[in-house]
């Protein structure tokens, strides 16, 4: 995973990357089993990051590209641009669940792959929180590994993976642990799920990558 400084608007293939690695990851992820959501979805977003991560720097997801162009790593319309493309990548994701997955369908609902819902008890606070908090710590691996220092950028795929399965394990069983406006959004629109729900969501995942674009100017001097 590679990110260039201050960089002009994305190109074709930028954006091609991001589209294509959202909607593998989106259809891998949210068509494994819910006890096997952590670890497959750490992999597969490992596994996207080294396969376009040397073509779009592989963001593949709003938050990190928010965090990436707070710290001025990229230009406001290249993050808007990877954007747009990572939502539309797990929106055909979740499509291509309906012909891949017998009995899945348009409007499904919860249930549906990729679909997620907090616990019962579980406040919007408490969703906005964790969504928050794990974004963040996603967000602080991806730039400490991969921005702030040329030392671990070979093995920023596997500390982000690695990463996203730890919180998974964490607050899955919480928020449903999404980390990820453009996976919140992709199932959201085709499944037919609540958006004023999804919102809290989004809105806490975007929180955590503007947190951690904050903390990583403090813990990293450039």
């Amino acid at each position: 995973m590679s990110v260039a400084v201050q960089d002009s608007g994305a190109t074709t293939t930028e954006l091609a990357a991001e589209f294509t690695g959202s909607t593998l990851f989106q259809i891998i992820g949210g068509a494994a089993p819910a006890a096997l959501a952590a670890p497959a979805n750490g992999l597969a977003l490992m596994a996207m990051i080294f396969a376009f991560g040397g073509a779009s720097g592989a963001h593949l997801n709003p938050a990190v590209s928010l965090m990436l162009l707070l710290r001025g790593k990229v230009s406001s319309g290249k993050a808007i641009a990877y954007m747009v493309a990572q939502v539309a990548g797990c929106v055909l994701g979740a499509l291509l669940c309906t012909t891949l997955i017998p009995g899945v369908s348009i409007g499904q609902g919860l249930g549906a792959p990729g679909t997620f819902a907090p616990a019962a008890g579980l406040s919007n606070m408490g969703v906005f929180a964790w969504e928050a908090l794990m974004t963040a710590a996603l967000g602080l691996v991806v730039y400490g590994c991969a921005v702030a220092t040329s030392a671990f950028k070979a093995a920023a795929p596997v500390g982000i993976g690695v990463t996203v399965t730890c919180a998974i394990m964490a607050a899955g069983a919480y928020s449903g642990c999404v980390i990820n406006p453009a996976r919140a959004l992709g199932p959201a629109i085709v499944f037919g799920m609540s958006m004023s729900s999804v919102a809290v969501y989004v809105a806490g995942q975007m929180a955590g990558g503007a947190l951690a674009a904050g903390l990583a100017g403090l813990i990293h001097k450039e």
